[in-house]
């Protein structure tokens, strides 16, 4: 897995569909027009596919000899793509009605996880026949603890860049692009942490 690469693929991906979908809510609104569909299908359904290249770039850490196109290439076997994204969407929907787990900082790790968990179970169904996708009690621990973490940070920084993403735009209300870019970023080690309680039953 070449880091260098994962980071600039991960980076251009968020920045581009978080900024995408920022440019999209905010000229709605100067229009008048209804963002009801932006904010809840187009934008999220926008995130869903950001979430699936960034995954794509960190799943390799299960099996070296794979690569990020062996992601994609799981995910275009009947039909795959098109469920992994209605599963995602309707996950989203339901965290959304959970205490703390519709916090974005807490659900999308969680989408994550899911995704890798689904992926992994696509692919290894019919050599592993006793998968364990659950992840562990240390491995829940370490995940909890960093997203707690990751929480923080995110309420930190997320203010003051905004502020200063507002000045050099002048724009407002830049703070959903940048929680949103780094809910998307902080997650990254969460996946690690999942792939590698995977990578263990590969052994």
């Amino acid at each position: 897995m070449n880091l260098l690469l994962v980071i600039l693929i991960t980076a251009t991906s968020v920045i581009l569909g978080t900024g995408l979908c920022f440019f999209l809510i905010y000229k709605a609104r100067e229009v008048d027009s209804t963002i009801w569909m932006l904010e809840h299908v187009i934008c999220p359904v926008m995130r869903i596919i950001v979430l699936l290249i960034v995954v794509s770039q960190i799943y390799p850490a299960i099996d070296e000899n794979s690569t990020s196109l062996d992601f994609w290439r799981i995910l275009g076997q009947q039909g795959q793509f098109s469920d992994i994204v209605n599963i995602l969407f309707l996950a989203g929907l339901a965290l959304s009605f959970i205490p703390l787990l519709n916090h974005p900082v807490f659900a999308l790790p969680v989408q994550s996880i899911l995704t890798i968990a689904l992926v992994f179970h696509w692919q290894y169904l019919g050599t592993i026949p006793s998968l364990v996708l659950f992840p562990s009690s240390a491995t829940i621990l370490m995940i909890v603890v960093y997203m707690a973490m990751a929480y923080f940070v995110t309420r930190e920084a997320s203010i003051p860049l905004s502020r200063w993403l507002d000045r050099r735009l002048v724009v407002s209300g830049s703070i959903r692009l940048v929680s949103d870019a780094l809910y998307m970023t902080l997650q990254i080690p969460v996946m690690l942490i999942y792939c590698s309680f995977l990578k263990s039953q590969l052994a």
